[in-house]
């Protein structure tokens, strides 16, 4: 679709914008996440608008009320939290990621961040696999990875600079079972205080979990996101197929006292395989 913006840059940002205002969206309410995200870049795409910046390209929609949503309301009237969705272990990939998360909304502070890394494994048979499947009842992180343990506290150390300088409030993260968790909470600083689990294993959430985010006041969430978010078929319907998704971010402003989502969307960095 827009694979062809990429001949002349190795990367490109594409940012939906708010997709509340999106009528076609609108009427499809509970959608999957991926399938959420693959209409909202198709939305994106039919009506593009290209903008240069410092030798990059970023895409974004026509008719975007991002800014003027936000704007409508006092900073301190409005929560905004992002998913930061990452699937290959790079320090610069996250810091860009939270960078342009502030430059897209235009704030200063976010209320929650929430990290989703799953590492990839080993190229088995000429396809990468993805670590971590979830099973009923059951939570597996980074199953067979190699360090991914030390890699997630070196990404962890990033956000605890933003959180050190009051940048972001709550630092949260997604899926790792006990053990991880408690390695990252005891080697971290700045502790989490959200941790997500899938749903998929929420039904009969591990006791030893559950105990320990009791213990050290950490708010247990529940998600139905995937581990990967624009996985390689999804890339491929959206004729993108020589690209890779270097991270993907969900964002949401809700509006404090009435609990109203004002502002909603996605942002993407792509860049050649």
């Amino acid at each position: 679709m827009l694979s062809h913006l990429l001949k002349e840059n190795a990367k490109l940002t594409v940012s939906t914008g708010n997709v509340l205002n999106v009528s076609d969206l609108r009427k499809k309410a509970g959608q999957k996440p991926t399938d959420e995200l693959v209409d909202s870049l198709r939305s994106t795409f039919a009506e593009a608008e290209v903008v240069e910046s410092g030798g990059s390209r970023l895409v974004t929609r026509k008719n975007n009320d991002l800014l003027e949503k936000i704007k409508e309301h006092s900073r301190t009237d409005i929560k905004v939290g992002a998913k930061i969705f990452l699937n290959h272990f790079s320090e610069s990939y996250l810091t860009e990621a939270v960078e342009i998360l502030f430059e897209t909304l235009n704030v200063s502070y976010l209320d929650n961040l929430i990290l989703a890394f799953h590492p990839r494994t080993v190229v088995s048979n000429g396809v990468d696999e993805i670590n971590g499947e979830v099973k009923e009842g059951v939570i597996e992180w980074a199953v067979g990875s190699e360090n991914a343990g030390g890699n997630l506290r070196k990404l962890w150390s990033i956000l605890e600079k933003y959180a050190t300088d009051k940048k972001i409030g709550q630092l949260g993260i997604a899926d790792l079972d006990v053990d991880s968790l408690k390695d990252l909470y005891e080697g971290s600083t700045v502790h989490p205080s959200i941790a997500q689990i899938n749903l998929a294993a929420c039904c009969v959430v591990p006791p030893q979990l559950q105990e320990y985010c009791s213990k050290n006041e950490i708010q247990l969430l529940t998600h139905s996101d995937p581990q990967e978010l624009l996985p390689r078929q999804v890339l491929d319907d959206l004729e993108l197929s020589t690209c890779l998704a270097a991270w993907t971010t969900r964002f949401q402003v809700h509006i404090k006292c009435r609990g109203v989502l004002a502002a909603k969307g996605f942002i993407v960095s792509l860049s050649h395989k």
